[in-house]
């Protein structure tokens, strides 16, 4: 007669797994697992978002809107950078406009497109008779390190031109150098008032 029950010999043998008994070979034991917490924030997510849309408007073939969903990825990259400088919310716009191709434009001559292909960033400015391509690259992280080098340059050019202008602009005229103009005009005004009676003969000396 054979022997069952916890302690015969071929039986599960119990085992403690947390807060549950299982047993070795005929019991299975449902374990939770640890929730992982979500360090991403909301701007990443967003990025993520926006970059599974371009993907799939990629795939429809859809390519001047996948552009402009990676110039809006690109605008949320220098966002903080304009916020964070009183020069530069003065001097720069970031304005994403629709066309074909869409344009992310960063200041009044100076923008950037989705060219030669959909995937490639190109920073250009156009000059009175020229357009020179600043930057170039497929790299979103470079082409917004270049955009803040522009940014840069512009806001230093513009403190340049503060400092240089001409101190004589801001100098009145002062009292007494008025007066003094105001007696020569009078003068010479009465002088040519005195000749011109004497050469139509009104004066006679």
């Amino acid at each position: 007669m054979q022997e069952t029950g916890p302690g015969a010999p071929g039986a599960p043998v119990p085992f403690r797994f947390g807060t549950e008994v299982g047993c070795v070979g005929g019991c299975v034991t449902v374990a939770k697992a640890a929730a992982r917490p979500d360090r991403d924030n909301l701007g990443e997510a967003l990025r993520e978002a926006r970059l599974a849309e371009a993907a799939h408007f990629e795939a429809a073939l859809d390519l001047r809107d996948s552009k402009a969903l990676r110039l809006q990825i690109l605008k949320d990259d220098l966002i903080p950078d304009l916020q964070s400088s009183e020069e530069a919310r003065a001097l720069f716009d970031l304005a994403l406009l629709p066309g074909d191709p869409p344009k992310l434009w960063v200041d009044m001559t100076a923008y950037v497109v989705m060219e030669p292909d959909h995937r490639t960033y190109r920073f250009l400015q156009d000059r009175q008779d020229s357009r020179d391509v600043l930057f170039e690259s497929s790299n979103r992280e470079q082409a917004a390190a270049a955009v803040r080098r522009h940014m840069a340059h512009r806001i230093v050019a513009r403190e340049r031109q503060k400092a240089t202008v001409s101190p004589s602009l801001g100098i009145g005229y002062s009292g007494a150098a008025l007066l003094l103009a105001w007696i020569s005009g009078f003068a010479f005004g009465a002088l040519a008032l005195l000749g011109a009676a004497i050469y139509s003969g009104i004066l006679k000396f």
